[in-house]
């Protein structure tokens, strides 16, 4: 994907600086209004242009998908593009059939025609298998799961599927758990550049919920493979975590109250917002 292009772009989706203004198009708080999920208008009419510049040759990825909204948003007006979806439905417990049929139910009444390619699984599992997405990946939005080495990892593990030259958008990037990561990435992978950063003023902010952030990937070399160090993180995250993953929401289904609890004390700092 030519990547200008996207940012060459904004201002005919935002009347102003995208910051601190909303989309000139109703359709993406009308999406927000009508479609469950997290992902804010703003976010909602980046991921439609970038969707809209995607070439015939290359595909769009997002990572965790929830209920569908942004993939509802993405595809409006967008049905030649190719759509892959990857959501594994752990976070959501007992409301993961709910939440499956519910985003299933989305694609088939408004995805505005397009086909999605919906991948049920571990991502970090899915996007180690050989040709499962079969054209290089331009536009790739993460939205999965949130911590330190899941974020190092969804930079690391979908790089060998992204295009030459790709956008790579990460939501709830404001929190500092996700900037710490792309720091401990980008300091050792070539060819990757945080180019625009869209935060939240506040936690669920409206107009960039818990922030955006647009990265763009140059490949600089033949590689496409992982390397050693970054395949025993994949391989540790989709093992040892994910059982310990599975144990902590099995645990946090039964007993809600006490999980937010845990959770609001193990997650508050690299989650804070400044203002929030």
């Amino acid at each position: 994907m030519q990547t200008s292009r996207f940012f060459d772009a904004l201002g005919t989706v935002f009347p102003g600086d995208p910051q601190d203004t909303d989309p000139t198009d109703p359709r993406w708080a009308q999406i927000g209004a009508e479609v469950t999920g997290f992902t804010s208008p703003n976010e909602l009419a980046v991921l439609n242009l970038a969707a809209s510049l995607l070439p015939d040759d290359e595909a769009y990825l997002e990572v965790g998908t929830f209920k569908g909204r942004s993939l509802v948003g993405a595809t409006q007006g967008n049905a030649d593009k190719t759509f892959y979806a990857m959501e594994n439905f752990l976070e959501f417990g007992m409301a993961g059939q709910e939440a499956r049929a519910e985003l299933q139910d989305n694609l088939r009444t408004r995805a505005g025609g397009a086909t999605v390619h919906l991948l049920e699984g571990d991502c970090f599992k899915l996007m180690a298998q050989p040709g499962l997405i079969d054209k290089p990946v331009g536009i790739y939005f993460y939205d999965g799961e949130h911590t330190v080495l899941a974020h190092y990892l969804a930079l690391a593990v979908a790089e060998p599927l992204l295009a030459d030259e790709a956008l790579v958008l990460v939501d709830d990037a404001t929190w500092p758990v996700v900037q710490r990561a792309h720091r401990m990435f980008l300091r050792r992978h070539p060819g990757w550049q945080i180019v625009a950063t869209w935060d939240a003023a506040h936690a669920d902010d409206p107009r960039w919920a818990n922030g955006l952030h647009a990265l763009v990937f140059r490949r600089t070399g033949a590689k496409r493979g992982l390397s050693k160090a970054d395949e025993a993180l994949r391989v540790y995250q989709t093992t040892l975590q994910k059982q310990l993953n599975s144990a902590a929401w099995a645990v946090g289904s039964r007993f809600p109250g006490v999980a937010k609890k845990v959770a609001g004390v193990v997650m508050g700092r690299s989650r804070a917002i400044d203002g929030g």
